[in-house]
């Protein structure tokens, strides 16, 4: 199953970027303030919750349309539901 932090690890693999390249680059080009240790927390599924306004950033940043991950969480929503 791919969970959000893989999605958005993959994400920003393939803009060859490292977490303090995104944390930088969301600073300056969006005035936005996180953490590479909250973005870390987030790619390995530590971190369940993700703040609204930093996946709009992380959209932006990386290219992706927030339906993309919209229809992952609902899917995996759905896998967990039937599991139970």
């Amino acid at each position: 199953m791919m969970t959000i932090g893989r999605y958005l690890r993959t994400k920003r693999f393939f803009k060859e970027m490292t977490l303090q390249q995104v944390v930088d680059t969301v600073r300056k080009d969006y005035n936005f303030s996180t953490s590479t240790s909250v973005l870390s927390a987030i790619e390995t599924d530590k971190n369940k919750i993700v703040d609204g306004e930093l996946l709009f950033v992380l959209a932006s940043l990386y290219g992706f349309d927030l339906n993309e991950l919209s229809e992952l969480i609902l899917k995996n929503l759905k896998e967990s539901n039937s599991r139970k």
